[in-house]
């Protein structure tokens, strides 16, 4: 999910060894992995089918505007054999401020919190997603869903961590034998404009 630690999980896995990709360089031409994902199931494919074949796929959505692991999750649960999801989690507040504060140069005007409100997902449909309420709303039914679905398949491991929690890498270092110093903090945002208290609560 956008701004839940998926580049860290990243750098972590590469640190540690792993063949991992991040939203984009999952397939030919610099294909993004929402993209292949979604047009491997839109093909009667596997959802990997048309993605490059690595270890670790830290982040496979193309943004709000195609949020496979949340529109597709059946298919994805169903489609990839024994694998092993991690699920992550931060503060709503925090998530909320830092999708409020990222502005990628190909939405200079568009912040990542106001495409999540515009893009029409699977449980938080358009118009919805104004405020951290609403965003803790979606989180929490999405969360629901992960845990129901992984857990019909007994190949499947689902793992949740706290990007949040100063033991994190203790914790990864635990459940995957790599070092917890490859674990820390990325792709933080470099806007530092404030969210008045009226829009967090609105």
């Amino acid at each position: 999910m956008p701004k839940m630690g998926s580049t860290s999980l990243h750098s972590y896995f590469k640190c540690g060894g792993y063949k991992s990709v991040h939203w984009e360089l999952c397939g030919p031409n610099r294909t993004f992995c929402g993209d292949c994902i979604k047009e491997s199931i839109q093909a009667g494919l596997p959802p990997l089918a048309k993605c490059k074949q690595v270890d670790v796929y830290a982040q496979i959505d193309k943004g709000p505007e195609n949020l496979v692991q949340v529109n597709y999750l059946n298919e994805i649960v169903r489609g990839v054999p024994n694998a092993t999801f991690i699920l992550t989690f931060r503060n709503m507040t925090n998530w909320y401020m830092s999708m409020s504060h990222w502005l990628p140069n190909s939405y200079p005007m568009n912040s990542m919190r106001a495409r999540f409100e515009v893009a029409n997902i699977t449980g938080l449909p358009a118009g919805v997603g104004r405020n951290v309420s609403e965003f803790s709303d979606f989180y929490c039914d999405y969360v629901k869903r992960v845990r129901e679905e992984v857990a019909k398949y007994p190949g499947h491991e689902l793992i949740e961590i706290d990007i949040e929690d100063p033991m994190v890498g203790w914790q990864m270092e635990e459940m995957f034998g790599i070092n917890q110093t490859c674990w820390g903090k990325s792709n933080a945002g470099k806007n530092n404009f404030s969210v008045s208290v009226d829009e967090l609560q609105r």
